[in-house]
């Protein structure tokens, strides 16, 4: 599954959806990976499901967006909570810190404070209400796009 690199748009990664193992690329990407952290976390769509499915996958664990709910929520100390619950319960908790903007920005908002942050944005996509964002993504991600 080729995938653009979220925190570093110039870069193509293969995802091996099996094994979770990221490998060096290039071609049209059907969704991102953030390569950070503690295993490849990724938001996709493989065109070549005979179903669309959108897919939430880190590491080797992966899971149809459609099938899941996913939060994230700041911490009182400066770290954040990202979860998936699945039909079972919690499926995934991630704790993290919150990305450092660097020096004080007054224009540094709510944009800059997603593009930063690979669980924000996908926690932001897969938990509107009416799912449109999630629609959206899958329509974009099955047809691929080029690496910005």
């Amino acid at each position: 599954m080729l995938l653009q690199d979220y925190d570093r748009h110039g870069r193509t990664w293969d995802l091996d959806a099996r094994t979770g193992l990221l490998s060096p690329a290039s071609g049209r990407c059907h969704g991102f990976v953030h390569a950070g952290g503690e295993a490849a976390a990724a938001l996709y769509a493989d065109p070549s499901d005979g179903e669309p499915a959108l897919w939430l996958q880190y590491g080797r664990r992966r899971w149809d967006c459609a099938a899941v709910t996913v939060h994230q929520a700041p911490g009182p100390n400066g770290t954040r909570r990202f979860t998936v619950e699945g039909a079972r319960g919690t499926a995934l908790e991630l704790l993290y810190p919150a990305p450092d903007p660097g020096p004080f920005d007054p224009a540094y908002d709510w944009i800059d404070a997603e593009g930063d942050d690979f669980f924000l944005w996908a926690a932001g996509r897969l938990t509107d209400a009416d799912a449109t964002s999630r629609t959206t993504l899958l329509a974009h991600f099955r047809a691929g796009f080029l690496p910005a």
